[in-house]
């Protein structure tokens, strides 16, 4: 039989099915499968957690001013926990009396360290300001020093240490001594600091930083001119009897401060951040320095932390007579408002701020904080007291200290 060869089977076509995306097939899920899951599965949980902020999700960025309480925000673990509220702080960094002296048109808050510099805020803004004043810490100033000074002047009951403490964190200081001190011009030597292994020839004073941008500076003027003025506030002269309305008097206040203005000057004024300073020089360079509670604490949680010890060479000298002066929050736009409650209410930035040395919940009256201190000995440290002997220092009015401010530091 012949076949015909112009007769040819119909050829077979195979339709193969469209391959599968690499990340589905076998060999891949078998491989990447399990670290995939995984990271998905944490990438849920930042999410539900708030630690990262979908990209549809509105963050309101606010610019604040301030000075040394920028320490709070430029924080990693502050600024983690803000951004799980959606808010972004960016913050300018300037001295709170150069803060309340310019123009803050481009700042949604400010945060003052004090009274004085907010109520010049405040009086500078009466026409258009609004918003609400929140003191959500303390952080009193105290003078820093080096265990050799704070002994040299325990030795001339200049300072006292706490009964039973053979090497305390911190000492007293009997204000009015430490300022006749000055006075008398005595030096480290003089004082006999040689008996505790140094030597300085200069003379005994506090450096601060300028009168004329900080809040720390002038807080320590207003202490020396409390106690130069024999324990009494400084205050305007009367007017005489009949006389017509006008500005305050001030001749008073400007006599005391000339008076009280070789020893706050007598150094010169730091323009660098003196808790720095103290940190990282060496003891003889400036040997007392007037800084926030705040910076020496969280120094020291920091000290243990990463050595399990306090550092022990540098100290605290705490006045006797205080200064109640408490940091202010000063919401200068309406969208400030909310970060002004959180920094008050929050719990997780309340301990945040205890870890960096800031007192919260503090009473009325007070600018020592016992839940701050009971923190700190949860930590494994000594605490500061409580003394119940301890007084306040009243603050002069605003026009009173602007004057003696402007003699102290020849500000313009």
């Amino acid at each position: 039989m012949t076949t015909d060869s112009s007769l040819r089977e119909e050829p077979q076509l195979t339709i193969r099915p469209k391959p599968s995306a690499f990340f589905l097939r076998r060999r891949f899920l078998r491989t990447f499968g399990p670290a995939l899951a995984l990271a998905v599965g944490g990438l849920i949980a930042l999410l539900l957690s708030g630690t990262i902020v979908v990209p549809f999700q509105q963050t309101l960025v606010l610019r604040g001013k301030m000075g040394s309480k920028s320490d709070l925000f430029e924080d990693a673990k502050i600024q983690e926990i803000l951004m799980r509220h959606h808010i972004r702080v960016h913050v300018t960094r300037a001295g709170s009396r150069d803060v309340a002296t310019h123009d803050l048109s481009q700042y949604d808050f400010v945060f003052m360290s004090g009274e004085p510099a907010a109520s010049l805020v405040r009086r500078s803004r009466a026409d258009q300001w609004t918003g609400s004043a929140r003191q959500p810490f303390t952080s009193p100033i105290v003078l820093a020093t080096y265990r050799r000074y704070a002994e040299t002047l325990e030795s001339n009951k200049i300072a006292t240490k706490p009964p039973g403490e053979r090497d305390p964190l911190y000492y007293t200081l009997d204000t009015q001594k430490f300022i006749e001190t000055m006075r008398q011009g005595q030096t480290w030597d003089s004082l006999g600091i040689s008996r505790f292994g140094a030597q300085n020839g200069n003379r005994v004073l506090a450096q601060t930083s300028n009168v004329c941008d900080s809040n720390s500076g002038a807080t320590y003027l207003i202490l020396l001119a409390f106690l130069e003025n024999g324990r009494h506030v400084p205050v305007a002269d009367p007017q005489p009897a009949g006389a017509p309305a006008g500005p305050p008097n001030l001749s008073s206040a400007k006599k005391l401060a000339n008076r009280i203005k070789p020893l706050v000057a007598a150094q010169g004024f730091s323009s660098a951040d003196l808790s720095e300073s103290y940190a990282n020089l060496a003891e003889g360079d400036k040997p007392i320095v007037v800084i926030y509670e705040h910076q020496y604490l969280a120094m020291q949680l920091r000290a243990k932390a990463q050595s399990g010890q306090p550092d022990l060479d540098r100290v605290l000298l705490y006045p006797k007579d205080d200064i109640l002066t408490k940091p202010q929050f000063l919401a200068l736009k309406p969208e400030a408002e909310r970060l002004g409650e959180l920094i008050t209410f929050d719990p997780e930035l309340q301990r945040r701020a205890m870890e960096l040395g800031f007192g919260v919940a503090t009473p009325a009256g007070s600018t020592k904080s016992a839940r701050l201190y009971d923190f700190v000995r949860e930590q494994g440290l000594p605490a500061p007291q409580i003394a119940g002997d301890d007084s306040t220092t009243p603050l002069p009015d605003s026009p009173v200290l602007e004057e003696m401010i402007k003699t102290v530091g020849d500000c313009p």
